[in-house]
């Protein structure tokens, strides 16, 4: 066992030695992870955002910066070729060109950890409202193939990673949006697993459907199957993203050494236990309280919020207004209970959209998960530690998510103080991918 209260384990994801977590208190653990993120990014395969443009050289004086972690009154931050050179509240620009921030808080570019993407369109929507990397779990290959090509080349769009097809049972869930390659033994793992790694996945995601199963005998994948999956995806170094409804689901993945979990339990409100067992593990999870928002049409709140609807796309207003298909109940307060156990037992949460769902979208919907991450109890710096520096340390993102020397200049500017009113994070004035600013206006 480590210093830190780890030991090494022996499966990887982008070719690190994981370090599971044993029990410990919180703060050791968090460090621990972000050990494992600095492996993480150091071995990753390069993804990096616009790799063939560098980025710009400029100053930012006055602004107050949310830096990933904490507030940081009146500083003055220098980025030079895209990243960001240095932070301090004496520094002096030299011949940089100068942003003043004055009123204004300096925040790192969002990371939404659970998307649907097939468009280029709905990359550039993201980066337009502040989420600079986008990590989707479940596409077509054809997309997949596009958009990181697009993502790679141009600094318009925000970055892209993906799983491509999602690993589910036979008519399990995904098959409904032609999504699945369907699993069918525990034998078939390796062979989707490579499948996978040759469309330009560069993780694995795996579907449970528990809620379904129980209410509408939805197939469901067992716990051979998702070891399987779980061994030949670490064999390869790929991390593995687990679709879970239930406690049920939840024990299987922690059982099969899942790298964490999309989405929360479905079927009852507040799990203390469970939640002391996920801390335990030290594996993540992403919340996605869109479902039960968009059930109860919450996501029409950010139509009637004309910083938002006057810079969506036709498109993205669409969207917004399409009618869920209502597979399950999902109610507010059951997922409100269920993130106040995660929260309480020290769980690392990183934020999710769900965009490309009925009625959520890209970028926009950031803005509504971080209103109902505090709506359901996080505290605005604990909401936004989930959207940027949390969320890159679950991902394993050394180089963004937070505002530090040495890291990609992913930022946004907005009027205000959204670790003071959430809602702030609404009012955008730039926005920055690999320190290139990108319009924000339609």
């Amino acid at each position: 066992m480590g210093r830190d209260g780890t030991e090494p384990v022996a499966h990887a994801g982008h070719g690190f030695a994981v370090r599971r977590r044993l029990p410990m208190r919180s703060a050791s653990w968090r460090a621990a992870c972000a050990a494992t993120a600095l492996a993480f990014a150091l071995t990753a395969t390069p993804h990096a955002a616009a790799d063939g443009v560098d980025g710009d050289s400029f100053a930012i004086t006055d602004a107050t910066v949310f830096d990933g972690r904490q507030l940081l009154p009146q500083r003055t931050v220098l980025v030079r070729d895209g990243r960001i050179a240095a932070i301090g509240d004496r520094l002096d620009p030299g011949d940089l060109p100068v942003i003043d921030g004055t009123g204004a808080t300096l925040l790192p570019g969002f990371i939404d950890g659970h998307t649907h993407t097939r468009s280029a369109s709905e990359l550039q929507e993201a980066l337009a409202f502040g989420t600079t990397t986008v990590l989707d779990m479940g596409t077509r290959p054809e997309y997949l193939r596009e958009l990181a090509a697009a993502a790679a080349t141009r600094v318009d769009l925000a970055d892209f990673r993906s799983p491509s097809l999602i690993a589910t049972a036979p008519q399990g869930h995904g098959a409904q949006y032609d999504l699945d390659a369907p699993i069918t033994s525990a034998a078939d793992a390796g062979k989707f697993v490579a499948e996978r790694a040759a469309e330009g996945a560069t993780y694995i995601k795996v579907v449970l459907n528990g809620v379904r199963h129980i209410r509408f005998q939805t197939p469901r994948l067992d716990a051979a199957i998702v070891g399987a999956l779980v061994t030949a995806s670490h064999a390869k170094r790929m991390p593995v993203y687990l679709h879970a409804e239930n406690e049920d689901d939840f024990l299987l993945g922690m059982a099969a050494g899942v790298d964490g979990f999309a989405h929360h339990w479905r079927d009852a409100g507040e799990r203390p236990a469970l939640a002391e067992r996920l801390a335990r593990s030290g594996i993540f999870v992403v919340p996605t309280l869109t479902a039960p928002d968009r059930l109860n049409d919450g996501q029409l709140e950010l139509l009637r919020d004309d910083r938002i609807n006057s810079r969506l796309s036709t498109a993205a207003k669409a969207r917004l207004a399409e009618r869920n298909p209502v597979f399950t109940t999902v109610s507010m307060d059951v997922s409100c209970g269920a993130v106040t156990s995660l929260r309480d037992a020290g769980v690392l949460i990183a934020a999710g959209s769900d965009a490309g769902s009925p009625g959520i979208v890209h970028g926009a919907s950031m803005h509504r998960t971080l209103t109902l991450l505090v709506r359901c109890g996080l505290s605005e710096v604990e909401a936004l530690r989930s959207a940027t520096a949390d969320a890159a340390t679950a991902f394993g993102l050394a180089d963004r998510g937070r505002i530090a020397p040495g890291l990609r200049a992913d930022m946004q500017l907005v009027r205000g103080d959204p670790t003071r009113l959430i809602s702030d994070s609404r009012n955008l004035l730039k926005v920055w991918r690999a320190g290139i600013e990108t319009p924000i206006d339609p």
